[in-house]
Order: structure tokens, then sequence, then C-alpha cells
């Protein structure tokens, strides 16, 4: 069985402007702790999660980066770029997992209240079945409405359900089905998305709690399930959010943007590094050349020099055409590589474990955002580092990389 068994993507991508708080609803503070903040902290303490996805908007996603700082669970976690709607959102998520990942809940940012044993019910059928989701009986009787609102049918309460999240579903699955939407077609969950690809999806008992955060009148309810949400997660409520317990109070931090690369003649071979670092319009280049090296031991030591320049803790942009680099950290696998002694399988040790470790712990001190940049496609930025890097290796100085062939 693989690592990935089980991810969630959390959608917090919406704008929320029924709340009409000037606020979107998944910062909102209830109990002590944002919207989504609790809503992620249900899933960390799953021990059957392996992977957690966050995607939210683009005015967001800084403001989303910032509230999880310091946040250190004992699984993969990433927060993407979602889309314009929230079925692109959920194919973004999608799309960030790994192929080998072989199952996937899909989970409503505004969705906070879901509770360990709906999660549990849902992963303990999505094993058995493939797809399913949580849901309950409706209450209420359910009339169908003519286009002139006359009262056209009265449906059977017995046979309705009001499904809920997380719903989870074999990855390929749910993948596929996504893959083959057609750009016109509109769904409300991701159950649907399975059903138009011929799926059968089952039905879990969720529960009444696990309400969807939608309108200013959802909050005094929620409030009130807040304080018994609260004995469960243990939250103590005089302090601003969990993810700050053990970093303390939240520091401004400056903001910059990293460009990194590496080169390498042979392949092992002379190789070299070049980074540039800017900051409120300033800038500032490194670069260095080896003796003998790789050019994936040269992308991660661009990274660790660049990091390794700043002398408090930052909020970095980093920029690194370099995919081995770039999902490591963003898809989760260094902190599995970690979590596993550095060992990439039980029998087979993660290569540059030396870097990797220099690296891991210099993002406990930064809060770095990896984002991939095609090379050599006219990204200015990107380009002159790739100059520095050759630059590097035709240097009368070449340093011994001591890690390498270790």
């Amino acid at each position: 069985m693989n690592n990935d068994k089980c991810a969630v993507i959390i959608v917090a991508a919406g704008s929320g402007k029924r709340m009409g708080s000037g606020i979107d609803k998944q910062f909102i503070n209830i109990g002590g702790m944002s919207v989504i903040e609790r809503s992620v902290k249900k899933f960390a303490m799953c021990e059957f999660i392996d992977n957690i996805v966050v995607v939210s908007s683009k005015e967001n996603i800084t403001h989303c980066r910032k509230t999880f700082d310091g946040f250190r669970p004992n699984c993969g976690f990433s927060i993407i770029l979602g889309g314009k709607e929230r079925q692109n959102s959920v194919y973004n998520g999608l799309k960030e997992l790994d192929d080998k990942c072989e199952y996937v809940m899909i989970h409503d940012g505004a969705r906070p209240f879901v509770d360990h044993e709906t999660i549990k019910r849902v992963f303990d059928e999505v094993l058995e079945s493939g797809a399913c989701v949580p849901a309950v009986p409706v209450k209420d009787t359910i009339k169908r409405a003519d286009r002139e609102g006359f009262a056209a049918e009265t449906l059977k309460r017995d046979e309705l359900w009001a499904v809920q999240t997380p719903q989870a579903f074999r990855y390929d699955v749910i993948k596929k089905a996504y893959d083959n939407m057609r750009e016109n077609e509109f769904i409300t969950d991701d159950a649907s998305a399975a059903e138009l690809s011929g799926v059968k999806v089952k039905i879990v008992m969720g529960s009444y709690n696990n309400i969807k955060i939608t309108t200013p009148e959802d909050l005094p309810f929620v409030k009130a399930i807040a304080e018994k949400d609260n004995e469960t997660l243990k939250i103590n409520t005089k302090k601003a959010a969990f993810l700050n317990e053990k970093s303390g109070p939240v520091q401004k931090r400056r903001k910059l943007d990293i460009y990194t690369d590496g080169a390498c003649s042979g392949n092992p071979g002379k190789g070299g590094y070049g980074a540039v670092l800017i900051y409120n319009g300033k800038r500032r280049e490194i670069s260095a050349g080896y003796e003998l090296t790789t050019n994936n031991r040269m992308e991660l030591l661009s990274v660790i020099e660049s990091l390794s320049m700043l002398k408090e803790p930052c909020d970095v942009d980093l920029y690194s055409d370099s995919k081995y680099v770039v999902d490591a950290v963003s898809k989760g696998w260094m902190k599995k590589w970690e979590k596993n002694g550095w060992m990439r399988t039980k029998t087979e040790k993660a290569l540059n474990s030396d870097l990797w470790i220099r690296l891991s712990e210099l993002l406990k001190k930064h809060n770095v955002n990896f984002i991939w940049v095609k090379g050599h496609a006219d990204n200015v930025e990107n380009e002159r580092c790739d100059e520095l890097a050759r630059n590097a290796i035709t240097c009368q100085k070449l340093f011994k990389d001591e890690g390498y062939g270790c």
C-alpha cells in the first residue's frame, strides 16, 4: 500500500458574499478559531489522512498562507490556488495530488464542525464502495414548485437526504469524472460529477451539526456548536488560533521574492547554482560552482543558500524551474521522507538527504511558498539564475560538494 492512501482537498476559494461581513467566511473567528483553521485541524487529527490540500482564492491565498504559518501536521500539507467556480477549484486540487494517491476526500472549508466519527464513517465506506457521501434525513416537508411558484408536488420525505461533505472517492474514479466534464456542465457537489460518469454513490449517515456556514443567520447557531467542539479540539479560546500555540505571537515578517536555478555539465559533473533575492525593489545575486555534483543537488543548494541569507523569519515566494524541488515540498514528499528517517521506501534511502535535512530546518524558520516556473520560457529572473549557475561552473575556484556520493 502506498503512503498516500487517503488525501483530503479542503475547498476554501469561495467569496462568501452572502455573509455580508466584510471578511470572507473562512476567516471568521468562531469560538477562538477561524472557520478554515477549524476545518483543517479536524482532518489533521485523523490518523488515516496522509495529505491535506487547501484550495484558496487568488484574493485570499496570502492571508491563508499566513494563517497557517508554523502549522506542522503529521502529514503532507499544501495551499494552492483555486479556480473560477468550486468545480474548477476541486479539479485544481485533484491535479495537485500524486497519481499514486488511492482515495481522496473533498470537503467544504465552510463546514468546520464535521466530527471525527463522520469522517471515519466516510473513510470506512469509501474503502468498500469506492464512492460515498455523508448525509442526514431531511426534517421538513419538501415541495417541488412549478414555474409560476405554485406547489406542484410533495416529495416523499423518507426518500430525501441533505448531502454534506467530506465526499470520498477512489482517486482515479473522481479524477476521471472531472477530466471528462464538459466546460458548460455545472455541478454543486462532487458526487454529481461521479454520477455523470455512471458511478454509484453510497450514502452514509452524517451529522446535523455538520452545517455549511453561508449566511449571517448561521452564526448564532454555530457559536453554540463551537463551545462543544472546542472541548474536542482542546482549544484555549483566549488564544487567537491553534496554529500559533507553538510558535507564539505572530510577528510581521518581511516579504520577498527569490528565484533559484541549478546547472550541471555532465550530470554528474561540474555544477553550479544561481539565485536572485528581491526585497522592496532591491536585489542581491549569489552563485557558486562545484567540482563534481548533480543537477538536482544544485537545484536544491540554490534554494538552501538563498534562504540561508535571510537573518530573520520571512515570508518568501520562491520560484524554481525544478519539479524535483517544488513537488517534493508542495506535495509533502519531503515530510514523508523525514518522518520515515529520510527513507524513500522501506529499503531505499531518499537521495540527497543531507540537503533535504538542511532545507527542512530552514522551512521551520521561514514561510516559503514554492512556485514552479517553466525553464527557458522568457522569465527574466529565471534566465538570470540560469546564467549565474552556468557562469559559476566556469570559475577557476570550484568547491567540493562534500555530500555528493554519500
